[in-house]
């Protein structure tokens, strides 16, 4: 895909628009449910809060036109594989619908099949974007996230290598499509990277055993019990998933960690300790894991202008969370190299010691 010129349509960004009437009625004959419902904010799936009669909650998931059924399958098969291997791991699981399947099809106006499915709803409430959690949940979020690699090590799927626009690993940041921006943020930041990208970090990660990844640990996600709350709680939205190094998953989270704070190195560190007390990592994956932060943040960016640029549906969150993600990629890259790569192989000692 790098080598391709990246259009609109490849990054599959284009999620249905059933009404909730519609919605509704799909679910009370698939699922037997009746209730309410919410909008959520989805790249390529419609997404919608349900809150039944009864009061109970359900997350509504419709996959767009362009997802590949297996590649929903992929989704499916590995929640349910986490929920065998590690069952204490607060995750949504994959609800049946009263057939016993895993989901079911629906046609939209225009003939078109979609996949629809339900998640239970994990209660809780995203870490965020001003939610600094303190060292300790750091590290309790590095643990489970570590805890969740674990399970995954012997999973496997036909459709693990999908293309995923988030697989950092898969190099979409050397598009040449992704190289030119609204605001001139990619050509002055990111641009100068490329080469680096291309020579050492990208074929260095591709030479690590890869395995199915989470990929998309970041505040949204990430769950605390309530507000006010210093603890972690859980993990959502399993839709990035895909097979990569597990020193990619462990780069997602530490972005927002260390590119938004004042203590980058302390607060990385308790993270990447939390997580070798659950899952060990080889050197030299540790020794690239700030490339990866940059990678990470580097590729958000090209995306998001991208989509801009592409008029999105979803263009009002796109503009404005575009300037954080710009001074984030700032601050990383202002971090110095060789102290918080020394400063991540101690706090993964520290953390393997707890194991």
């Amino acid at each position: 895909m790098n080598e391709i010129v990246l259009t609109a349509a490849d990054l599959r960004f284009n999620p249905p628009s059933f009404t909730k009437s519609a919605l509704l009625e799909e679910v009370k004959n698939i699922y037997g449910l009746s209730g309410t419902l919410k909008p959520l904010v989805g790249e390529r799936d419609q997404n919608h809060l349900l809150e039944t009669d009864e009061g109970d909650k359900y997350i509504v998931k419709v996959a767009g036109p362009d997802e590949d059924r297996s590649v929903v399958d992929y989704q499916i098969k590995t929640l349910q594989h986490i929920e065998n291997k590690n069952p204490s791991l607060n995750i949504p699981r994959n609800l049946k619908t009263l057939e016993g399947g895993d989901y079911a099809i629906i046609k939209s106006s225009s003939g078109q099949e979609h996949m629809i499915r339900l998640l239970s709803y994990v209660d809780g409430v995203p870490f965020g974007e001003d939610y600094k959690p303190p060292l300790n949940v750091l590290f309790d979020a590095g643990r489970f996230q570590g805890q969740m690699c674990a399970a995954l090590s012997d999973f496997s799927h036909p459709s693990e290598g999908y293309f995923m626009p988030w697989d950092t690993s898969q190099g979409l940041i050397l598009n040449p499509a992704l190289r030119v921006s609204k605001h001139g943020d990619v050509e002055r930041l990111i641009v100068p990277l490329l080469d680096h990208f291309r020579d050492h970090v990208l074929p260095t990660m591709n030479g690590f055993r890869k395995q199915t990844i989470h990929n998309d640990a970041h505040n949204d996600n990430v769950l605390r019990s309530a507000p006010g709350m210093d603890d972690f709680y859980g993990l959502i939205d399993f839709g990035d998933i895909c097979y990569a190094p597990v020193i990619q998953d462990l780069s997602v989270p530490i972005i927002g960690y260390v590119g938004d704070v004042k203590n980058p190195i302390e607060t990385g560190s308790a993270y990447v300790k939390g997580f070798a007390s659950a899952y060990q990592l080889d050197r030299e994956a540790l020794d690239i894991l700030y490339d990866l932060l940059i990678l990470r943040a580097a590729l958000t960016v090209q995306l998001i202008d991208f989509r801009m640029l592409q008029n999105d549906v979803n263009m009002q969150v796109l503009e404005d969370e575009y300037p954080m993600l710009v001074t984030r990629l700032e601050n990383l890259l202002a971090i110095d190299r060789k102290e918080i790569t020394n400063a991540f192989h101690l706090a993964h000692k520290e953390g393997v010691n707890k194991h």
